[in-house]
């Protein structure tokens, strides 16, 4: 009995719903070979009417460590009992919260019920679609009519401090290339009023930055964008303004007589510039932290949320270090945004653990930083072996909600981090074997701009140098291109299940599922080539004829992958080489 190492709690991370006759139960096993893992369920005092029912895992074949399962009823889900079985070959256990026991104690968990506020619901426009994440001074240049004052030739060097003139006429001029690449929304770095480059010390949030264009400019991108079907999400930095802001200014000025001295952390009387006496984001000056303490403040802020989508109908927020804000904030946040826009897109940056921000009451999606590390460990820096690298996977997968797994904003790259093709040391077999990942992987796979034609650069700030426009690496961009074809033409790729699917030692795979076909990705990671060989009737429920020729036997060679589509058809089993 000492065996398992057993985890199920009635809380929100094991058990939650889905709507009100569906509830999603969850269980870790943490044992390294394969059980069979029962639920055994049924209404509060009808334990003669218990159903049976075996959990999933996310490994086709082999073992796993997370197991899940969702129950539909006919009515809303109440007074829910229930226990897990766990069969290890020819032993039996049984998982209660009293622990494991090999006897049937008649205990069990339960599940009270499901109200309306407590289902979790994620915009349907955002699950699987392909997004572009854009720094917009060094995007493009489109509005000759701006002042280019003090802006460097467009191929310099990038620093901290200098600027290249892009703008959002520039991005407006671009929708064309982006919706033809297969862009389906666009994620902007912040365009509110500020004294850098970069925009994250804001000075006012109810103006667009004049060295960008004007509120016009952003509702002709707007609705340009949406007469190609793109959405457009903006950069909300709320956790910090910037020091030049009116606020700030003011409270420099009056000291506690300031009507803005409670938005701030102040020790003393007065602000103290050159000490700082003040707390900054990251400690850095030009970068007060707010302090949601403030009514007054919390309704600014939301007023900003709002503003801008009445004003230019945006789609949504990406919300700056979004784990450094007050968590209640976020659930007024919430609520007064869809209020206005019910399918509005909220993301949060983090780079940690994001199941506080993605309970179903504060926010959408998270920036999946930690999807990023994992990728790069395995397939470039090599720090992760392959079953270390499924088990950071399935513990990914299995840790967030169900109804955030097609809408994880996946990135590879950011204005934050080293160009893609930098990391993998200029090699573009390293760089196709990530973007195969990403695009393969469910989620939302989002392209820092001029990854797709092969710009590099180490971290900030020479990853934010400007758009090659005249000097694409064309195989790279090729090959984005058809990535995203092949994406945006497979459902199974955009909503599929996933799981794991174990062939040969150093060939890492897995399946995605939708409906009546499945999508088989393998990637050879090692440093040989391997033949490869199985049989496609293990995806059909039914059995079929295993001697009607369903083998599929092919080379990969080291640093590449195969895509491979097999459908279910009138009793047939066809497969299809997509890549």
């Amino acid at each position: 009995m000492n065996q398992f190492i057993v985890r199920h709690n009635e809380t929100k991370e094991y058990i939650y719903p889905t709507s009100r006759n569906s509830v999603v139960i969850k269980l870790e096993c943490l044992v390294d070979k394969e059980l069979i893992i029962n639920l055994v369920y049924w209404k509060r005092f009808n334990q003669n009417k218990s159903k049976k029912v075996t959990l999933k895992n996310f490994n086709f074949s082999g073992f796993s460590h997370f197991y899940q399962v969702e129950l539909d009823f006919s009515e809303s889900v109440r007074y829910l009992n229930y226990y897990f079985e766990i069969i290890d070959q020819d032993e039996v256990f049984y998982y209660t919260p009293y622990g494991i026991s090999q006897e049937n104690t008649n205990r069990f968990f339960e599940y009270q019920s499901t109200n309306e506020n407590d289902i979790f619901k994620t915009p349907s426009w955002a699950k699987g679609i392909t997004g572009y994440h854009i720094f917009p001074d060094r995007f493009h240049r489109g509005n000759v009519h701006l002042d280019r004052k003090n802006i460097e030739d467009w191929d310099n060097k990038p620093s901290r401090i200098n600027f290249f003139g892009g703008d959002i006429r520039g991005i407006i001029n671009k929708i064309d290339y982006l919706k033809t690449f297969g862009i389906d929304a666009i994620f902007l770095t912040p365009i509110f009023t500020s004294s850098s480059n970069h925009k994250y010390d804001t000075i006012d949030y109810f103006e667009i930055d004049p060295a960008f264009g004007s509120i016009e400019d952003l509702k002709e991108l707007v609705s340009k964008a949406h007469q190609v079907n793109i959405k457009i999400v903006l950069d909300g930095v709320f956790n910090h303004i910037g020091f030049y802001s009116k606020q700030f200014q003011d409270v420099i000025e009056k000291g506690k007589n300031s009507p803005y001295w409670n938005w701030f952390y102040i020790k003393g009387d007065t602000v103290d510039v050159e000490n700082m006496n003040f707390e900054c984001v990251g400690d850095y000056k030009l970068m007060p932290k707010l302090r949601y303490s403030s009514k007054e403040l919390r309704l600014y802020i939301l007023n900003v949320g709002t503003y801008w989508i009445k004003e230019a109908n945006i789609d949504g927020w990406r919300l700056d270090v979004a784990d450094e804000i007050d968590y209640t904030f976020w659930q007024e946040f919430r609520k007064s945004i869809k209020s206005v826009k019910p399918d509005a897109l909220l993301i949060g940056e983090t780079w940690h653990d994001a199941r506080d921000l993605i309970r179903g009451d504060q926010l959408d999606s998270i920036m999946n930083y930690r999807f990023r590390e994992y990728v790069l460990d395995y397939f470039i820096r090599q720090k992760l072996d392959k079953e270390s690298f499924k088990f950071k996977i399935e513990e990914l997968m299995f840790q967030y909600p169900v109804q955030t797994k097609d809408i994880l904003y996946n990135l590879l790259g950011s204005h934050d981090t080293p160009r893609l093709l930098t990391i993998a040391n200029h090699e573009i077999d390293l760089l196709k074997m990530v973007v195969a990942f990403q695009m393969t992987y469910p989620g939302m796979p989002i392209i820092y701009y001029g990854d797709e034609i092969g710009i590099e650069g180490n971290t900030d700030p020479d990853c934010r140098a400007t758009m090659k426009w005249e000097k694409q690496n064309k195989e790279i961009f090729s090959f984005y291109q058809q990535m995203i074809q092949m994406r945006s033409t497979q459902k199974g790729l955009k909503y599929g299940d996933f799981k794991h699917f174990d062939i040969e030692d150093d060939v890492y795979g897995f399946v995605r599922t939708f409906e009546d076909e499945s999508i088989v990705v393998l990637f050879n990671n090692g440093t040989q080539g391997k033949n490869v060989n199985f049989d496609i009737s293990i995806f059909n429920q039914q059995v079929v004829d295993a001697g009607k020729g369903y083998k599929v036997k092919f080379h990969i060679s080291e640093n590449t992958f195969r895509i491979i589509k097999v459908i279910e058809k009138d009793n047939e089993m066809k497969f299809e080489i997509l890549a």
